[in-house]
């Protein structure tokens, strides 16, 4: 009788622990997977910086999801593309986009600034690195369709849009890319995000397999990492990280350029900036770097 009624314990604390499990990870695969709209911020548009600006929209690639954004025009033969990071809109203010886009203008460069799905003014559901050659590839097209050849398309991604960016040139021909705080694993990104909120890292460790299944099964979410894929990138690569960056180290972007098999490829510490923040926090040389690095690809 004690045996069973050992065994019978044994078994009620395990499914405990499965349920417990379970639902932990199907919670965290939502606060991972889920993104809210952040929607634009009123009465702000490119003419705030003295820029002439076009609304357009495209449709995305295969679903012909909607996406919005705005193409500011140039004197220049080469567009930029620049993709925000993943909580963000088109009007990042973490890396102040807006401002960005009228020093790339004034260096002759075309821009699409645009809004990633379930974001700002674009349809759908914003999802973690999700739908990326649907998205990067519909704001692709467009650029073309105004005219432009592929080696003529630039892009440039903060983030998590600097992860989908090497993901999509990996499967892509681009004319070149600029990965500003690009994360090597996804995984070491949760953890690190997980840390900050001051989520210990034991239980990230025990967790995140769990989170990982659950959104692949209620998100068909299919992990792929840019350090898996940099080295497929055939065009050139500037990478950006920030002295300051909690979230990613020095290590980790050191890794995706030494993987990456370009040797033209460059790389850039930016000092006393803390993530995606090297524009921001130092306009002027950001600018030089940047546009040295577009005009040594002629």
């Amino acid at each position: 009788m004690k045996k069973a009624r050992l065994i019978k314990i044994i078994a009620i604390v395990v499914a405990a622990i499965l349920v417990l499990y379970t639902g932990l990870s199907i919670y965290g695969a939502h606060e991972a997977m889920g993104i809210p709209r952040l929607p634009l911020e009123e009465n702000v548009s490119p003419a705030d910086v003295g820029l002439a600006y076009e609304d357009v929209s495209f449709s995305s690639r295969v679903d012909n999801v909607t996406l919005r954004g705005w193409y500011l025009p140039a004197d220049g033969d080469y567009a930029i593309i620049i993709v925000h990071g993943g909580f963000q809109n088109r009007l990042d203010d973490a890396v102040d986009t807006l401002n960005l886009a009228h020093d790339l203008v004034a260096r002759d460069y075309n821009v699409l600034l645009f809004d990633l799905r379930g974001r700002g003014e674009s349809e759908g559901t914003g999802q973690a690195l999700s739908n990326i050659e649907r998205d990067i590839g519909g704001a692709f097209d467009y650029i073309m369709n105004r005219g432009y050849a592929s080696e003529d398309i630039y892009i440039i991604g903060f983030c998590s849009g600097a992860a989908s960016a090497c993901i999509f040139a990996s499967q892509n021909e681009v004319g070149a890319l600029v990965l500003d705080g690009c994360f090597a694993d996804v995984r070491d990104m949760v953890k690190n995000q997980a840390g900050l909120m001051g989520i210990p890292r034991f239980l990230v460790d025990f967790f995140i397999p769990g989170v990982f299944v659950v959104s692949h099964i209620f998100y068909d979410f299919e992990m792929v990492n840019a350090e898996d894929v940099v080295a497929d990138v055939s065009c050139t690569i500037f990478f950006i990280h920030e002295e300051n960056d909690e979230l990613i180290s020095l290590e980790e972007m050191e890794l995706l350029f030494e993987l990456s098999t370009n040797p033209a490829n460059q790389f850039w510490e930016a000092p006393d900036a803390e993530h995606s923040q090297s524009y921001k926090t130092h306009p002027d040389e950001f600018m030089e770097r940047v546009d040295g690095f577009f005009s040594g690809l002629d």
